[in-house]
């Protein structure tokens, strides 16, 4: 006799959290389950303990990127890093991790290296004033460079005929570390870019540390003469409204604000549908949503679990 169906445990465990973060969590445990079929996997600091957004061996099922784009771009770059910088990405993140933006940004952005035809179409449509884009890079910062922070994707791009920068710090449920990094360095780069309308201190405050120390990548590259010019950004749920308002507040403490861009999931999704797509393309952009943004798809089990 076959035993009861028991939704919760399917599901697995949940730690405590948010409401929000548990929200999203809830959804990966669901497309862990009922989608990838794959048991939940130990958490990632208590031994003996699982965790419903977390996979057993996602090394092994690759089950965490979502297409042969995202494998290849996270295998070439983990490549690289472990030449050139000891490694910035958590293997244990990226693989089993549902959770986490470090999978997150190879499942949006791969496909974008593989294919620039498709890269360009859709970064003119969410930043008019790029013409093409040549080369897209993760987990990106200047070799030799002063700090750990480095672009989780930055986009090599052309305008008027220069070579640009587009580097965006991505997010998921991850919040932005409280932890007030400061350098003498950061400073006189600040300084000598002219690039920030508030007083420096404001800018590497807490809230927009991660952000400000981003920015200056950018501005480096370009007081050194690699990049005619830089844009930057933050991709984000749109449902996030701390990043969103993160962002927001932080695109106001620069001289050109308009060259910051917070770049949401959904528009990022509503301009590629827009696209003249193959039937892969499609396929590819509606498991992005499927995964990312569409919670009414779990919401039956959310409720059901929620009752119990």
């Amino acid at each position: 006799m076959s035993q009861p169906f028991d939704l919760r445990t399917q599901i697995g465990p949940m730690p405590a959290g948010s409401r929000e973060r548990n929200r999203q969590r809830f959804h990966q445990g669901w497309w862990r389950s009922f989608v990838l079929c794959e048991p939940a996997g130990p958490h990632p600091v208590r031994p003996g303990e699982s965790v419903c957004s977390m996979l057993d061996n996602g090394t092994a099922s690759g089950h965490n990127l979502i297409d042969a784009a995202a494998h290849a771009a996270a295998a070439s770059t983990l490549a690289v890093r472990g030449r050139e910088s000891g490694g910035k990405i958590d293997e244990r993140r990226l693989y089993n991790n549902l959770l986490s933006s470090q999978p997150l940004v190879f499942n949006f952005f791969g496909r974008l290296k593989q294919d620039l035809v498709l890269a360009t179409q859709l970064v003119r449509a969410l930043v008019p004033d790029v013409e093409e884009v040549t080369d897209v890079l993760f987990e990106f910062a200047p070799a030799g460079w002063i700090d750990n922070s480095a672009f989780d994707v930055a986009l090599v791009v052309r305008a008027r005929g220069q070579k640009g920068l587009l580097g965006l710090e991505c997010k998921f449920t991850e919040p932005f570390s409280p932890t007030p990094y400061w350098k003498a360095a950061y400073g006189d780069i600040a300084r000598a870019s002219g690039a920030f309308a508030a007083a420096i201190e404001t800018c590497a405050s807490p809230r927009f540390n991660q952000l400000f120390r981003n920015q200056l990548i950018a501005e480096h590259l370009v007081l050194t003469g690699e990049y005619s010019f830089r844009m930057t950004g933050l991709f984000c749920h749109h449902d996030d409204a701390a990043a969103t308002g993160t962002g927001a507040a932080f695109r106001e403490l620069l001289q050109d604000g308009t060259s910051f861009y917070v770049i949401t999931f959904a528009r990022f999704l509503e301009a590629v549908q827009r696209l003249p797509l193959t039937w892969e393309q499609r396929e590819w952009s509606m498991t992005l949503w499927a995964r990312y943004c569409a919670l009414a798809l779990s919401a039956a089990a959310y409720r059901a679990c929620a009752d119990v």
